[in-house]
C-alpha cells in the first residue's frame, strides 16, 4: 500500500467514526468508533488502526455534542487503542480464512469488543476520579460504580457491533480489495500484498 492510499483508508476511517458518532448521539454509549477502529486494525494493520484510534478520538473528544472531554481527553485516546491491539491481535490469531458472513464463531470478535470496552469503562471512570481529587481506592470504586448504567449499553452494543457488523466489513472490504493481501499486512506501507487470503 502506497502512502497516499494509506493516508486515505485513515481519512476515511476516521470520517465514518465522526460522522456516525454524530449520527448516533441519541443512543448514548452505543457508537461504531470502537468496531471501525477494530476493524480498520484487523485488515489494515496495526500502524493505520492506532493512526485511526487517534485522530478519530481526538475530533470527537473536541467536538462532541456533549462537550469537550478537557482533561481526560489522553485518557479516552489510550483506551481506543486498546481496540487496535485488539484489531492487530485477532487477525494474528483468526485471520481472514476463519471468518464467515454470519456464524456462531463471530462472536469471538464480539466478546473481544466487549472485553475492550470494559477495560475502556473502567480507565477513564478511574482518570475521572482522579481528575475529581480521589485518591482512596473506595472513592475510585465509588465513580467505576456511577458508570455502571453507562457501561452496560456500550458494552453490550459493541458486542452486537463485534459480532455481526465487524466479520461483514472485514469480509466486504478484502473482498472488494480483490481479496489480496492477508489480514493486518494489507496497511503495511511498502509492502506487497500477499497471495490469495483464502476469506470464503
Amino acid at each position: 500500500m502506497r502512502a497516499t492510499e494509506w493516508v486515505a483508508v485513515v481519512a476515511v476511517f476516521s470520517s465514518l467514526i465522526v460522522g456516525s458518532d454524530f449520527a448516533l448521539t441519541p443512543l448514548v454509549n452505543v457508537k461504531l468508533m470502537d468496531t471501525l477502529v477494530f476493524v480498520s486494525a484487523f485488515v489494515f494493520g496495526l500502524r493505520a488502526g492506532a493512526a485511526v484510534a487517534v485522530i478519530s478520538e481526538t475530533i470527537w473528544s473536541v467536538v462532541s455534542p456533549w462537550g469537550a472531554a478537557g482533561a481526560i481527553m489522553p485518557f479516552l485516546v489510550a483506551g481506543e487503542l486498546l481496540f487496535a491491539l485488539a484489531g492487530y491481535a485477532a487477525s494474528r490469531a483468526w485471520g481472514g480464512p476463519n471468518l464467515r458472513g454470519l456464524s456462531v464463531e463471530n462472536a469471538f470478535l464480539g466478546a473481544l469488543l466487549a472485553i475492550c470496552a470494559f477495560a475502556w469503562d473502567f480507565e477513564t471512570n478511574i482518570a475521572t476520579g482522579l481528575l475529581a481529587g480521589a485518591r482512596s481506592f473506595p472513592v475510585l470504586m465509588s465513580y467505576v460504580v456511577a458508570g455502571v448504567p453507562f457501561m452496560i449499553p456500550h458494552e453490550l452494543s459493541d458486542f452486537a457491533l463485534g459480532s455481526i457488523l465487524a466479520p461483514a466489513a472485514i469480509l466486504y472490504i478484502m473482498r472488494t480489495a480483490g481479496r489480496r493481501g492477508s489480514p493486518g499486512t494489507l496497511g503495511t506501507p511498502n509492502t506487497l500484498p500477499r497471495a490469495e487470503s483464502g476469506v470464503g
